[in-house]
């Protein structure tokens, strides 16, 4: 009786186990999903802003940095906690993708702060210091498209744990 005992609690364990990795993957899935709108979003608001810098209307690509700014905030945030739910399940696959997300983040937030202080030196004709501030945003645009890069190389080689 007792080994009937101790297999139906095994048994009833592992079916529960099997649920949690499964609602945590589903979590990271839709997670994931909310991380890509945020940067599609924060990417038209920066390159909007740059337009924009580029056209002499500096309140609008102010605006513009602010509101990329706050969408790139958003996917980080939603980023942090699909790591932690990768983490959970002990998935590296996963747990690097996430990481290499978040490494994106931080340079199109880094990109987009450069930007942003170089609009009101362009507004004051400090040209110079201006261009440096555009010189680095385009630095860090550049490093966070070779983080999305080798997030594609990812997916590509793990189709199974990534929806198209």
């Amino acid at each position: 009786m007792r080994k009937v005992i101790i297999s139906l609690v095994l048994i009833i364990l592992a079916v529960s186990l099997s649920g949690c990795l499964d609602t945590q993957v589903a979590q990271i899935d839709r997670l994931s999903e909310i991380i890509n709108e945020h940067i599609q979003s924060g990417d038209t608001y920066f390159n909007n802003a740059a337009t924009n810098t580029n056209k002499y209307r500096y309140y609008e690509a102010q605006k513009q940095c602010n509101d990329a700014n706050t969408q790139y905030n958003l996917a980080k945030t939603s980023a942090q906690e699909a790591l932690i739910y990768s983490r959970n399940i002990q998935d590296e696959i996963y747990i690097t993708y996430m990481d290499l997300t978040l490494q994106e983040l931080d340079a199109k937030i880094n990109a987009t702060t450069e930007l942003k202080m170089a609009i009101p030196l362009f507004m004051g004709n400090d040209t110079t210091s201006a261009n440096e501030h555009v010189d680095l945003a385009n630095q860090y645009m550049r490093s966070s498209q070779e983080f999305k890069i080798q997030k594609q190389d990812i997916v590509k080689q793990n189709p199974n744990k990534f929806k198209s």
